[in-house]
């Protein structure tokens, strides 16, 4: 059996967007049969980095003016990646930021991933912080530039190394694989899919081998959603079994938070009427079904605007294109499963008002 190809990998960055910020260095710790190796590199990040960050990392604009972009850096990084286990501490947050870097390069991005805060959460589930630097005082962890790339990536392989020498390697290797969804895959459906799906908000839909919808789901983490239909051990019923024995096509979609998965999701069941969901009773009096706005409104997650008007969700939108459309659509009536959502929601997330006349 061949020793596991690790990725032990932390980014410095000039906020916490992925989308508006950017990286200002990384670095890697890879292990594999051949040892340990270190790589890392500032990274210019094509605007000026924030004072508290400079503050915060030590890393100043006169330190990024003359490093490469992360373009020029891709090729190196997704060379250093493929094939490992990406290994971050709060990986949606790193993980992330490489993602939108190799969209933005229209380059594919899908390494499994571990986040070593749900692992220790799993391995210590008697402590309430599991943050790194809690992590640095209860293993003793060696620091030497706390907040620079290379030197958090080291501590992760210090923290590994630690959680070997006082667990089963047995059980390591279990929670690892379950965190990182390698979980046994089903030789019906593409081999490729759990690697593709992604880490976010979302919705997903199960067909069978005649392409009828068998359910419908959302999650706050769509990988890890779908790929524990295909676990045994998490199977609570025979249905749950006979459900991952039917599917044969799986569909998703990356909705920007909660409330798009909840309105997709509330969608999807009405128009697709999956054979394993539950069916909705009839709905009660909705008492106060006014809508308080003059017109459309927008709900934004992430990159994503929401369109919603007179209790009726038109759609999402990414881009201005889209958004015309669903405003372009015309009216909509009165949606109960909606007005359920969002009658309590609306009050407490910032809104966009859109005019039809003219572009928001």
């Amino acid at each position: 059996m061949h020793p596991p190809r690790l990725a032990f990998v932390d980014l410095e960055t000039t906020g916490t967007t992925p989308r508006s910020d950017r990286i200002t260095e990384i670095g890697i710790v890879q292990v594999d049969a051949d040892g340990m190796r270190e790589w890392s590199s500032l990274v210019h990040p094509g605007r000026p980095i924030p004072p508290a960050i400079q503050s915060l990392t030590g890393i100043t604009d006169a330190m990024v003016a003359g490093a490469p972009s992360f373009e020029a850096l891709a090729d190196d990084i997704a060379r250093r990646l493929d094939g490992y286990l990406f290994i971050a501490h709060n990986a949606r947050f790193d993980h992330g930021f490489l993602r939108e870097e190799f969209d933005r390069l229209e380059r594919p991005f899908r390494p499994d991933v571990l986040c070593t805060v749900r692992l220790s959460r799993k391995l210590y589930p008697q402590y309430r912080s599991h943050s790194l630097d809690a992590l640095i005082a209860r293993h003793g962890l060696q620091v030497h530039a706390r907040h620079r790339a290379l030197d958090d990536a080291r501590l992760l392989w210090h923290f590994w190394q630690d959680i070997h020498r006082e667990f089963p390697a047995d059980h390591v290797t279990e929670l690892v694989d379950a965190l990182a969804g390698r979980v046994p895959w089903p030789e019906y459906l593409d081999p490729s899919l759990p690697r593709l799906l992604p880490d976010t908000h979302g919705v997903y839909v199960f067909r069978d081998v005649n392409n009828q919808a068998l359910y419908v789901g959302r999650a706050a983490r769509l990988r890890d959603k779908v790929l524990s239909h295909f676990q045994p051990g998490g199977w609570k019923s025979a249905k749950a079994r006979r459900l991952a024995e039917q599917v044969r096509h799986i569909e998703w979609l990356e909705t920007g938070g909660a409330i798009g998965a909840l309105l997709h999701e509330n969608r999807l069941l009405r128009a697709l009427a999956p054979l394993h969901n539950r069916r909705a009773r009839s709905p009660a009096l909705a008492g106060d079904t006014h809508w308080p706005y003059d017109g459309p409104v927008g709900i934004r997650e992430a990159r994503v605007i929401h369109v919603v008007e007179r209790w009726q969700f038109l759609g999402s939108a990414a881009d201005d294109q889209t958004l015309y459309e669903l405003l372009d659509g015309g009216g909509a009536e009165y949606d109960h499963e909606v007005h359920r959502i969002l009658r309590d929601r609306l009050a407490l997330v910032p809104l966009l008002k859109l005019d039809r006349t003219r572009a928001p």
